[in-house]
């Protein structure tokens, strides 16, 4: 397991964010989890963005053109969606 964590890290780390802004949402404040849902899914494009194929690990699904502009789209869509949300 320890050496999957090593591999794998880059998933890792936006999984965890990805948790963590779940929690966020439904604990403390939606808008404040779904931006940070929105600034976790723009976090893996920079990964995405800056690690060789080989670094990605389980980020790299499809070329990386394919995974790049997937990537930004649905992180950028969260975020306006997430600002565009009343604030209580």
């Amino acid at each position: 397991m320890p050496n999957l964590l090593v591999k794998q890290w880059p998933a890792f780390l936006v999984y965890t964010g990805i948790v963590l802004s779940m929690v966020i949402a439904v604990n403390v404040d939606f808008r404040t989890g779904a931006i940070a849902l929105a600034l976790c899914v723009l976090g893996a494009f920079v990964l995405r963005f800056y690690l060789p194929d080989a670094k990605a690990g389980w980020l790299r699904s499809r070329r990386r053109r394919i995974d790049l502009t997937f990537l930004a789209a649905l992180g950028i869509a969260l975020l306006i969606l997430a600002l565009v949300v009343p604030h209580r």
